[in-house]
This record gives structure tokens, sequence and C-alpha cells, in this order.
């Protein structure tokens, strides 16, 4: 057999990531830029504190001009808000005895005390089992409540809409969970949730480029999401609920953050640490891995308190069957991904901003399909699940 020559793992750790799965998923990412599916990407592939690959690839910016894609540029997360930015907002908020979070929302926001909406729970907000549909019409909400920004609209929206299903016996992925959430962090601090966590989370972890609200010198490292009619959108969120609602006062919970690959490394660190990064507690071990395990409970939803339970194969590892051995994954609608292996301590950090300069349903899936199988091939070149991952059912 010939020599595989591997990335360096610390000291007494299982596992390799070897060179030819570097050259594949370097492949990837370039045949992606290409073939015109993104105009860039940052990578970043880590396993505890090592970084395994770190590469920028294409551009940031085409259209008006370009700019090169650079390993710091800030993204429009997207989604990737509600598992990095607002669970863990509503999680401190109720480790420092300020909520519980198996308490009804109504107690923390008077507009879900409506007699279809008063039993819903925090909980159940931050699973995704709450009842609320999956989403709603910004332009509706406008014609009802006025031009944006209108976070208070935005709310009373909400609660009005009738439920999909009934609390606690289903499961849809909803923004409208992760807005009122963003909501409860409002009204139980008087803070935007991007100034609490500022003090309580990214600063203490020295997560800098992680913001809201990003500051001129920000911006102009920050991937556009939107070109239209020559103007460009950059440093403003893609989200229209969220886009609708953001302002001073107010950071959505569903959308709305900015961060780069390194910022959201150190926040995967902390969930693989326990809670803990380096000499920095955040949570007791016991609240992460309420973050990190599945906790849908009868709705069997594959839901932590903000990540997804990794279900498709491309995402699953052999083993991936308890509670101490899943993998953990969030996408976000702008082109991002984290994917994370509890077991080997594995990540994957991929950004792009595959909405510029156009929204369009097949560059989607081309990096959806990209994605699956960087993260697959990471899988099947790690010494940990080489020999458990039979070859003929690899993916990708």
């Amino acid at each position: 057999m010939p020599h595989r020559k591997t990335v360096s793992f610390p000291p007494g750790s299982p596992g390799g990531l070897d060179l030819a799965a570097c050259e594949r998923i370097d492949n990837l990412c370039r045949e992606l830029v290409e073939r015109g599916h993104t105009p860039g990407i940052v990578l970043l592939i880590g396993r505890g504190a090592e970084t395994l690959m770190r590469k920028a690839y294409g551009n940031r910016m085409t259209e008006p001009h370009a700019e090169p894609m650079t390993v710091d540029t800030l993204f429009d997360v997207a989604s990737l808000t509600k598992p990095v930015c607002t669970a863990p907002a509503i999680m401190l908020l109720a480790q420092q005895g300020r909520i519980s979070v198996d308490a009804p929302v109504a107690r923390y926001a008077p507009e879900f005390g409506v007699a279809d909406k008063k039993h819903i729970t925090i909980a159940q907000l931050l699973t995704h089992t709450s009842g609320l549909p999956a989403y709603t019409s910004a332009e509706e909400l406008e014609k009802e409540y006025g031009p944006r920004p209108q976070p208070d609209g935005l709310i009373r929206g909400i609660s009005r809409l009738p439920k999909a299903y009934e609390t606690g016996n289903g499961c849809i992925y909803s923004c409208l969970n992760y807005l009122a959430l963003a909501r409860v962090v409002k009204n139980v601090t008087g803070l935007n949730q991007a100034a609490f966590l500022r003090e309580h989370l990214w600063r203490r972890l020295g997560m800098k480029d992680t913001t809201f609200f990003p500051t001129p010198t920000q911006i102009a490292r920050t991937a556009p999401t939107v070109y239209s009619d020559g103007a460009v959108r950059r440093g403003e969120v893609h989200d229209p609920l969220a886009h609708y609602s953001v302002c001073p006062a107010y950071a959505p919970g569903n959308a709305g953050a900015f961060s780069t690959v390194d910022d959201m490394q150190k926040h995967v660190r902390l969930l693989l640490g326990g809670g803990r990064l380096g000499p920095t507690r955040i949570f007791p071990r016991k609240t992460c891995e309420r973050m990190t395990t599945d906790q849908s409970g009868p709705a069997e939803s594959n839901r932590t308190v903000g990540w997804g339970v990794a279900a498709d194969k491309a995402y699953c590892t052999p083993l991936n069957n308890t509670p101490s051995a899943c993998c953990l994954i969030h996408t976000g609608y702008t082109g991002t991904l984290v994917w994370i292996d509890k077991l080997s301590r594995t990540y994957v950090i991929f950004f792009s901003n595959c909405v510029y300069p156009r929204d369009e349903g097949p560059r989607k899936s081309a990096v959806i399909q990209a994605r699956r199988r960087i993260v697959s091939t990471v899988l099947d070149h790690l010494d940990t699940y080489r020999d458990a991952r039979p070859r003929e059912k690899r993916v990708g």
C-alpha cells in the first residue's frame, strides 16, 4: 500500500486527513467558481484546535467590479444566525436565571398571549416544534404595519398567524421561531441581541468580526448578496423578514449575522470543548450538551437547541447513532454551511455568497451538492472511519 501523506493532528488523537482528500476538496471548490455557480468561497476544515485547510477561492465581488476573495471576508451567514447567535443568547439568559426555557414565550413576549400561542414554550421555539409556520411575507407585513424597520410589526404579525400544526406534535423548520426568540432577548435585556452577545460571548471568545451591524471597514471586506439595477446590497442582511425588522434597537434572530470562517471556528471549538474555549468557560457542560444533542422529544425531528442532528448519509458517520457520536449541521440560504462531527472533533466551515449576483436554483443546487461531497470526502479519508465506512456506500 502506498504511503499516505497526512496533515498532522494533535498528539495522541486518532485519525488523519490525507493529501488525496485535500486535493479532491480543492478541486471541488475550484470547479464551483470556474463554472460560475458562486463568485467565491472561503473554506476551513479543522479538527479540534488544528486547522487542516483554510483557503479562499475566486472573488467575493464580481459586479459592478471585481474584488478577490480573502480568508478574512465577512459573509451574511443567513440561517446560521439561529444556532450561532440566537440559541446561545437564549441559553446564556437561562443560565443567568433571567428566563426559563420551559416557560411560555408569552411570559417574555406578551404578543404571544393569544389563545393558540399562549402555551408555546421557549424550548419549542428552539427546537422548531412550536406549531408556527415556516415563514411569512415581508411584503404583507409592510402593508399591514408600514415600511421597514418594523420589529414591533413583525412580532405582532407572527403572533397572529395561524399555526401550521398542533404545538409539540410535529416539526416545521421555521424562521418565525427564531425571530420570536430574538424578541425575547430584546425584552428581557433591553438590548438588541448583537449588543448582548458582544458582551457575553463574542468578546470573550475573541470573535472580533461577528456582528449584525458591520462597520464601514468591515463592509469593505464583506461579500455582497444582492446585485440589482446597478445597486449592491453589502453589509445588509439578505433575508426579507430580517431585513424588514433590523434596526439599531433590534437584531433579528433567524438571519442577519455576519461572520468570518476564523470566528466561526472559535464557536465550533467552544461546542466541541463542552462550553469552554481554552481557559474561557462560557457554558456549563450540561448546557452545552443540550445545545449539541437531540432535544426534540416526541417530535423526533433531530433538532438540538439551534442545530440539526445530521440524518442525510452524506453528513453522517458510520457511528452517528449516539448523542456523543452524532454529527451536527446547519446551513444558510446565502450559501453557508457548518458541519461538526462530535466523535472525531472534525468540522467543515464552508462560506459562499451563491445568491449573488443572481439567486438561481441551478447555481444553488450545485453548491449544495459540492458541500455534500466535501463533507463525505472528509469522512471517507479520516482514519477514524476509513475501515468502518463501506466503500460501495460512499457518497460523492
